[in-house]
């Protein structure tokens, strides 16, 4: 009798062990970031992860903290889930080579975003240095609009400063940040500040602000390497009593809507932050397709397998002022 009773405790537990996994969702597609607090970063996932739901395809979004060792713990956890796709936004671009070749070995498509990892499915990327450019032209059309007395070069009335609050972490940044400051000193009609310290993070650039506001108060362009860092240095000036906002900005890269609140804001001086570089989207099939479009539209067809539109996607980029 007592045999019976165990056989039928086995298999009951063995019954909803079964069902457990059976109820359990599968997992198309693994999207790993570097942060999702960063509001470009938080506002694509979830673009793209609107789209999937109303395809019937489910993505687990994973957010690294800013840690490469965490991320390539994200992606071991995405291959024994036998994801269909990872979407990879890298911390560290140098070190996730051998985990998108075991990914790839399990038969797993990767898309790699933002960068050039030399090993993936797709790419999609842009020209970083070209988007740091652009960061740093927005800045000066804006000195020439506020302090030229005929709004031409010739008539600037003063010789700004400004500051640069640079990201070197990677090669990607690194591009960017050498963009901007390649730019804004070709230009040489403004004291450039480069800040020794670095930033990536709102809270990153409010520490660096608090140091370069001691001696370099006198500043009226900031340009920064992300939107993020442009959010903090934003809160840093608007909290600085005796300053005159209609006579100081910042400039910076990446786009969402979050972003473009506090951008439309600075027209009244209730933001500095007053333009940023976007990713407009790459085109396809001579269509220009919106970033969130086309990052979804890849990793669909790499789950289905009908990507066929090449390995190589590249960005359009473009200047975004505020829209009213």
């Amino acid at each position: 009798m007592m045999k019976k009773i165990l056989s039928l405790l086995v298999v009951s537990m063995l019954c909803l062990s079964l069902a457990a996994c059976q109820s359990k969702p599968r997992v198309d597609i693994g999207y790993s970031v570097p942060d999702t607090t960063n509001p470009f970063v938080g506002w694509l996932t979830g673009e793209v992860n609107t789209r999937a739901e109303k395809d019937g395809l489910t993505v687990q979004i994973a957010d690294a903290a800013g840690s490469a060792t965490k991320q390539l713990e994200q992606i071991e956890n995405f291959i024994a889930m036998k994801v269909k796709v990872i979407a990879l936004m890298p911390v560290d671009p140098n070190n996730v080579q051998a985990a998108i070749e075991k990914a790839q070995k399990a038969g797993i498509k990767v898309l790699v975003a933002g960068t050039d990892t030399g090993v993936y499915d797709v790419m999609m990327n842009m020209n970083q240095y070209n988007a740091g450019e652009q960061i740093a032209e927005m800045g000066i059309d804006w000195l020439i609009k506020t302090f030229s007395a005929d709004g031409t070069e010739a008539g600037l009335t003063v010789r700004p400063k400004v500051i640069v609050i640079k990201q070197t972490g990677t090669i990607d940044s690194t591009n960017r940040s050498n963009g901007i400051i390649d730019k804004i000193k070709a230009w040489g009609k403004a004291d450039v500040v480069v800040a020794q310290g670095e930033s990536m993070t709102s809270a990153d650039a409010t520490a660096v602000m608090e140091n370069m506001w001691q001696q370099n108060s006198d500043a009226s362009l900031i340009l920064t390497y992300n939107a993020d860092s442009a959010l903090g240095v934003n809160e840093y000036i608007m909290g600085q009593s005796g300053v005159d906002k209609a006579k100081i900005a910042v400039f910076s890269g990446d786009n969402s809507d979050p972003i473009m609140e506090v951008i439309n804001k600075s027209p009244s001086n209730e933001s500095i932050f007053r333009g940023t570089m976007s990713i407009v989207g790459p085109t396809i099939d001579g269509v220009q397709v919106p970033l969130p479009d086309a990052t979804y539209q890849i990793l669909k067809g790499l789950a289905d397998g009908t990507w066929d539109k090449g390995a190589v996607i590249t960005d359009a980029i473009a200047k975004t002022l505020p829209s009213n």
